[in-house]
């Protein structure tokens, strides 16, 4: 029986706990023997890995469930098989390297500004119209991202993002909704409707709410292609709606959590599958 690691942090919310038993259970189903472990509880030395002082024997599989580049470098080079990789990983946490790749791929994304400390605010409603989005390079579920339309809304919201910040173009047309996509390998998993009656983010750990929703074959192609472009071979796409009927990725998470496809599909197996993709690549 192969076994496998999934590493949380520790800041992960106690109310996950039983999001714990359902990662064991549905990697025990596809014949893999994982139990959860937590990044603060590992040292590296020369000597190897301990985990609360006891040395650390190699899984077969690591599934990384927050980003931890130094430690999952050391299980990547110990000739575990990572999901995802510290790479894939780092690359969808730092929006700008996100925005690289996408790019460079020619995969549609909103137009965006990097270093807005170097800009001015009129300089960046220039560029980008008004109002513009400003957001933290590096955040998560919708923390610390701000529709602005004036200069003093653009300091504010600079100053909130401690310097960490990026500007991007507001897509008006997908205002308080997109579409979350995940993708496992080459394929869809999954996909909700996110909307907001009363703001123009959609997440749902920002209040938002969401819709059953099946992603079309174009949002599917693009939602897979974004997370092949970074690396990615389980992911959460975000995809905005453009006043043409196409789509625009916006974000993509390589931690995406699935509470909201749980939410709304409560017969969807997500690990299940996830699992059964690990096995086969795996073999």
């Amino acid at each position: 029986m192969k076994t496998a690691l999934i590493l949380f942090p520790r800041t992960t919310p106690q109310g996950s706990l039983s999001a714990f038993d359902w990662w064991v259970a549905a990697a025990a189903d596809c014949g893999i023997e994982a139990r959860i472990a937590f990044f603060e509880d590992f040292v590296v030395t020369d000597d190897g890995a301990f985990e609360n002082g006891a040395p650390v024997r190699m899984p077969d599989i690591v599934v990384m469930r927050g980003y931890n580049t130094p430690l999952s470098m050391y299980f990547e080079r110990g000739g575990c098989y990572v999901v995802n990789t510290w790479q894939a990983m780092q690359q969808s946490l730092d929006k700008r390297l996100t925005h690289a790749c996408l790019r460079s791929a020619g995969i549609p994304t909103p137009p965006t500004v990097w270093s807005p400390s170097a800009i001015s605010y009129d300089e960046a409603a220039s560029r980008l119209g008004v109002p513009f989005i400003v957001k933290q390079h590096d955040g998560s579920r919708g923390v610390n991202v701000f529709l602005v339309g004036t200069g003093a809304e653009y300091e504010d919201a600079l100053l909130a993002c401690g310097g960490n910040a990026l500007l991007q173009k507001f897509v008006s047309s997908s205002r308080g909704r997109d579409m979350r996509v995940w993708v496992i390998g080459d394929k869809v998993a999954g996909s909700v409707l996110r909307y907001s009656d009363n703001s123009f983010l959609s997440n749902y750990s920002q209040g938002g709410k969401a819709a059953p929703c099946t992603a079309d074959g174009n949002a599917a192609s693009l939602a897979v292609r974004a997370s092949r472009c970074l690396g990615l071979e389980f992911a959460g796409v975000d995809l905005l709606f453009d006043e043409d009927g196409t789509y625009t990725v916006c974000e993509v998470n390589g931690n995406a959590g699935f509470r909201t496809l749980a939410a709304v599909n409560p017969g969807a197996d997500i690990l299940r599958t996830l699992f059964e993709y690990i096995i086969s690549r795996h073999a």
